[in-house]
């Protein structure tokens, strides 16, 4: 390549997902869950949302709290 030769420029695609964040609080109480969460929601693309990426995660490893889960996602509060 000669210097009067331009370099290619490698750009990034323009939709580039965001990475979900999470709370230093849930690192911190759930970390396995969190991470699994993380990983999902990179898995799933843009369009899920850290809520029910966490959520997901934590049914995968605890089943029986599925009803939590469905009020968590809802937005009702657990009494």
């Amino acid at each position: 390549m000669s210097d009067s030769e331009p370099f290619s420029v490698i750009s990034r695609p323009r939709t580039a997902p965001a990475r979900v964040r999470f709370s230093m609080g849930r690192w911190i109480l759930a970390p396995r869950t969190t991470w699994q969460a993380r990983r999902i929601a990179a898995d799933f693309g843009p369009g899920m949302d850290a809520k029910t990426a966490w959520v997901m995660a934590r049914l995968q490893r605890h089943p029986d709290e599925y009803p939590y889960m469905v009020r968590h996602l809802d937005g009702d509060q657990i009494s």
